[in-house]
């Protein structure tokens, strides 16, 4: 992971120093995904939930080919429903219906590459793909009972990975004047879950200011 960041940055560098002579968009963005956990198991059911993000981009365009990475920090939320049986208790009869809210803040770094589809001097249309790496900073858990009157655990139930999480993220975007606004989706790649049955799936719009 240390290394893909130092490659970015080297990237952005390169890039920073060759504006004299490469067209070179840069700014900040905001925006909003709609989080999906996707579950390998049938014991868990995924609701979506609503979260927000923001960062930075840097563009990159040569001829109609884009060069795109990007810094984003976002907040990700999912809901689980799953039922739990108490200590003690026989499952499958004594078992208690509950639901876990996961929200989890990550910086991403998305390296996407892209095809100029249209060209004209106020609107821009464009396609974009590429991989995302994502670092865990921060995460926060609760959980609540559906019904029934047996408590369910206060601890996390999810154990979320340490180490850097990949997703594929694709998508259209538009440029009017100095607005760049993008539509993508985000395909899971890696486990999220240290039991590995847990991936994040995202739908995100953002809305950019080029300040270059």
């Amino acid at each position: 992971m240390k290394a893909f960041l130092l490659s970015i940055s080297i990237l952005f560098i390169s890039i920073i120093g060759k504006s004299q002579i490469s067209p070179v968009t840069f700014g900040p963005q905001m925006g909003v995904n709609q989080n999906s956990l996707s579950a390998s198991v049938i014991t868990y059911k995924e609701s979506a939930k609503v979260g927000m993000q923001g960062g930075l981009f840097l563009r990159l365009t040569l001829g109609k080919i884009i060069i795109q990475p990007e810094a984003v920090i976002g907040l990700k939320r999912g809901e689980l429903e799953f039922a739990y049986t108490p200590t003690g208790l026989v499952p499958g009869i004594n078992d208690v219906n509950a639901t876990q809210e996961l929200a989890i803040t990550t910086l991403d770094v998305p390296m996407m590459v892209g095809y100029q589809l249209l060209d004209i001097p106020i609107v821009k249309l464009r396609a974009l793909a590429g991989p995302v790496a994502s670092i865990i900073m921060n995460e926060k858990v609760s959980i609540s009972k559906n019904e029934g009157l047996t408590d369910v655990p206060a601890t996390n139930l999810v154990q979320l990975q340490e180490d850097a999480l990949w997703s594929l993220q694709a998508g259209l975007g538009v440029d009017v004047w100095k607005l760049a606004v993008d539509v993508r989706y985000n395909f899971g790649l890696s486990y999220i879950d240290a039991s590995s049955k847990l991936k994040n799936n995202l739908f995100t719009i953002n809305l950019g200011f080029k300040i270059l």
